[in-house]
Formats: C-alpha cells, structure tokens, sequence
C-alpha cells in the first residue's frame, strides 16, 4: 500500500513467492516458505506496508498458520500466528488496520498427497477473525453441521467491514448449495438464497471475489462455469453477467467504476456493477488465470 511492491505466490500449491515492481532498479525478490510449510496463494500486507501477511500450511500437525514477513528487509520471516482454523486460503484486513479476516476452507491437505481432501468426513470450513499484533483470536464463525462440506476459499471487504466471501462445495455435484455468503463482526454468518439459475451456472465453484471501489456490489466468477455473479450488498441480491468461457481474474476497474474481468482466452473486458452489462476491452496473448489485482 505504500511501496505498490506486488507479491506473486506458487500455485496448486507450492512454497515460493516472488515480490516485484517497486521501482525498475529494484531486482526481483524470491522467498519460500519454511521447513514444513507451503503457501495457500494469498497474502495481505500491514497498512503501512512493512509487514506481509501470507496463509500457510503446518502440514505435519494439519493446522493452518499466518506467516509474518519484513518486507522491509527482502521478506525476511519475522514470525508466525495461528490462523485458527484449518487450510486458511484467502485473507485480508480490516479497516481498522490490525484485524485480519481469514477464509479457513477446513480442508487437511499433505504434499506426499498432492491436492486430495485428508478429511472429506470431517471438513470444518471458518471465517476466524485474528488480531494480526498479538495473534489472538477474536471472532470465529463457521457453517452449520449440515454444510460442512462448504469450504469457504476466497473473500473481499466491502462498506462497514461487511465480508463477503465466496465457497466451493465438496459435496455431490447433484446438491445446490448457495456458494456466497456475506458476513460482519458480532452477527452470524448469513448465506445468500441459493438461487438455482445463479448455483448452477457457478458450478459449485467460485475462482474469485471482488468488491467494487465504492464498496457497494460484489462480483464473483466461476472457471469452471464459465460465469460472473454480481452480488448487490445492501439488498442482498446476485444476478448473473452474460458468460465467458474460462472467466479467470475479476478486480475493481478503478476510476472507471465496475469491474475489470480477464479469461484463459486472452479476453480482457469491463463489466458494469448494476446492469451486468460488458465492454470489451481487448484480447491479448496471455492465458490469464484465477487471480486479478487491479493498482
């Protein structure tokens, strides 16, 4: 926030991260992630910019922890929180600048065993909400027994500090389930109606969150189903964007209003909050994947 540095993580997953872009002098930073350990994808950095914060795996106790890094001091690890839950995914902070809200997915998951769900019986997918300064907990809210196989993955913060986040469903691919949820400190999680039109066309799956600048809408977009949700906040509503084929990255499209989406085709395109209405802007040579973040 301070430096506009960018830090790019391994996928699918891995333990290395690179940082990048605070000025054309600067060379690239590479760092990973320690002995026993690996990266989830995302991270968050501190209001003024020193610190980093990234979700991790503890693969050998099956726990989920917050990596702190010194971004001032080429991501050396300064230390680490729990992040009181299990297979912590996306993060982010709060305006208060010290809480930090976690998607834990409540996934075990091991290296010796690639990508496969060690606890497919017994998922526990949470939003815990963490003090990043002391590394205690201060609000964890998860699902209802029935929807355990619900695993929260990704989420963004809109006006008041009201989350919304968005899930992947592990159950039978016959179930609709709502996969958005929305959910603000001292209240209880709330679910959007799981509207048929808007579940099937997410196929159990969404790639990305992302709340407009002012705070207002919500657009969410599924890979696998080829779809953009737009979610109005305050009404608590989704519609469906025309679809596209491989719908990868959404990010807010700045002074512009909106949302900026990009494809595995190469397709680059903005697309109204309100009407769900797109404009194309463009087609380039890169396979754009899930994740998309707009400076």
């Amino acid at each position: 926030p301070i430096t506009r540095e960018c830090v790019a993580f391994a996928r699918r997953p891995d333990a290395f991260a690179v940082a990048f872009g605070r000025t054309p002098a600067r060379p690239r930073i590479a760092f990973s992630a320690p002995a026993g350990r690996h990266f989830y994808g995302h991270g968050v950095f501190s209001p003024d910019g020193r610190l980093l914060y990234t979700t991790e795996n503890d693969f050998e106790k099956a726990r989920g922890v917050i990596g702190v890094w010194d971004a001032t001091a080429n991501y050396r690890r300064v230390g680490e929180i729990p992040a009181h839950g299990i297979g912590p995914h996306d993060i982010n902070l709060l305006r208060d600048g010290r809480t930090l809200v976690v998607a834990n997915g409540g996934i075990i998951t091991h290296p010796d065993y690639g990508r496969r769900p060690l606890n497919p019986a017994d998922m526990q997918p949470v939003l815990s909400y963490v003090d990043r300064l002391q590394g205690d907990l201060v609000e964890r809210h998860g699902l209802p027994r029935e929807l355990s196989k619900l695993s929260i993955r990704h989420l963004d913060i809109a006006a008041n500090d009201t989350v919304v986040f968005g899930c992947q469903f592990k159950g039978p691919r016959t179930e609709i389930v709502s996969l958005i949820g929305l959910h603000r400190r001292g209240q209880e999680i709330a679910l959007l109606p799981a509207d048929p039109s808007v579940q099937r066309a997410l196929r159990q799956y969404v790639s990305s969150v992302a709340v407009d600048r002012d705070g207002e809408f919500a657009a969410l977009n599924s890979s696998r189903g080829g779809a953009i949700v737009l979610v109005d906040i305050a009404k608590r509503t989704a519609r469906i964007s025309p679809s596209w084929p491989d719908v990868s990255g959404i990010a807010p499209a700045g002074h512009q209003g909106g949302f900026i989406a990009t494809s595995g085709h190469g397709d680059i395109g903005l697309v109204a909050p309100a009407s769900g209405q797109q404009r194309a802007l463009g087609k380039t040579d890169w396979a754009w994947d899930n994740h998309l973040v707009s400076l």
